[in-house]
């Protein structure tokens, strides 16, 4: 009897220890939306949400966030949960390093924490992507295929594993990679992180022609967000121009993404993208013109810059136009075959402008002054043979 109310008792002990750490783990791994943590009335939950959220944008009011409540529901939390919340405060979001040996440490006090487990998988992404070391990939992707046995296909997992998919080159496999988030997309369409990763994997396989329902239904879905990434927005951008939804590609650049970034290289990409699908030349002039303003030396768009400066007025502009091609190819030997070309004639009318403008006048004036000296020396040679034969007429008339 005395076993059974020991076991009983542990058991408890056990439930109460570490029950609100799996609690949390569970809630993440399905939601994968820090978000929906913070609008958690669980406690812990809340408190994991803003510690992520702190991680994700370095803020540190978020930091604060979940400290006020640490301190004011310390008596609420597990002793496995403040450790672990310990940790995630005292660490430096923007290092991988030391968080996985931290981690490390206390995944050895507690050996079967999957919120701790979780954390590891995180740090040690961002790591992989630092070092590429292989052995580190294959550890984070045993971790995961373990954890989808017992949890399933929730959007944690299939974040990670389809970017691992997607980017090792030994474990590599683009094709499962794109059918992974395509299936999570599908099955998590409000998800952000899993429609982003959709988003980049698709246009970056050209998938997004092929799925275009998905791509456009994913899209406009995103677009819609109140935090969105610029990079991924130029993305869905691009899809429109070139499926006929000019207005709305349109409407993405200018508002959702010009108008909010100070991000030059997104500027100079936007720009440069209204430049691609602009109605006319001269838009289409001013618009690479504007992008080249943030990045005066990138030789795709100077060279786009220059040909269709060309388009617009040739004589106007053929000097400009051959100084941005100049540039370019000095930047990117490897311009466009139009490019080149364009540059070669233009280099040949300089040719022919300076042979005509400068070189013909000084042969024409050589050529004048010989042919004056030639005609002075004829002329005076014949005046001396006509005055020879005058003194040669008149010695004779003396003689007779």
């Amino acid at each position: 009897m005395k076993k059974i109310v020991l076991i009983f008792i542990l058991t408890i002990v056990a439930v109460i220890i570490f029950s609100d750490s799996e609690n949390v783990y569970s809630f993440y791994v399905k939601t994968f939306n820090n978000d929906s943590m913070i609008e958690s009335n669980e406690i812990d939950i809340k408190i994991f949400g803003y510690l992520k959220k702190y991680f994700e944008t370095g803020y540190s009011g978020y930091l604060k966030a979940a400290n006020e409540l640490r301190i004011k529901f310390d008596d609420d939390l597990s002793i496995e949960e403040k450790q672990i919340f310990d940790l995630m405060a005292l660490l430096n979001p923007q290092t991988t390093i030391e968080p996985i040996k931290k981690f490390q440490e206390l995944k050895n006090k507690y050996p079967n924490s999957n919120l701790i487990k979780v954390l590891l998988i995180e740090f040690q992404y961002k790591q992989w992507l630092i070092t590429g070391d292989p052995k580190l990939v294959k550890e984070i992707l045993d971790k995961i295929e373990n954890s989808i046995n017992i949890m399933g296909n929730t959007p944690f997992f299939l974040y990670y594993k389809s970017n691992i998919l997607f980017r090792s080159k030994i474990y590599g496999n683009k094709k499962e990679s794109y059918n992974l988030i395509k299936k999570a997309a599908i099955e998590f369409p409000e998800n952000k992180k899993i429609i982003e990763t959709y988003l980049l994997i698709s246009t970056q396989l050209n998938k997004d022609k092929e799925d275009k329902d998905l791509f456009e239904k994913v899209s406009k879905y995103y677009i819609r967000e109140p935090e969105t990434k610029d990079n991924i927005l130029l993305l869905i951008a691009k899809h429109f121009f070139e499926n006929n939804n000019e207005d709305l590609a349109k409407d993405i650049v200018l508002n959702k993404i010009i108008s909010q970034t100070q991000n030059t290289k997104i500027l100079f990409l936007s720009y440069e993208l209204l430049g691609d699908y602009a109605d006319t030349n001269i838009q289409r002039m001013e618009y690479y013109k504007k992008s080249l303003s943030y990045n005066s030396e990138n030789a795709r768009v100077l060279s786009k810059w220059a040909l269709v400066m060309l388009k617009v007025d040739k004589n106007k502009y053929k000097t400009l136009a051959r100084i941005a091609l100049n540039k370019a190819i000095t930047i990117n030997p490897n311009i466009s075959e139009e490019a080149k070309n364009a540059l070669k004639k233009l280099r040949n009318e300089i040719k022919i402008e300076v042979m005509i403008n400068y070189l013909l006048p000084i042969i024409l004036l050589v050529v004048g002054s010989i042919s004056f000296l030639i005609y002075y020396e004829k002329r005076k040679e014949k005046k001396e043979k006509i005055k020879m034969f005058e003194e040669n007429d008149n010695e004779g008339e003396k003689n007779d």
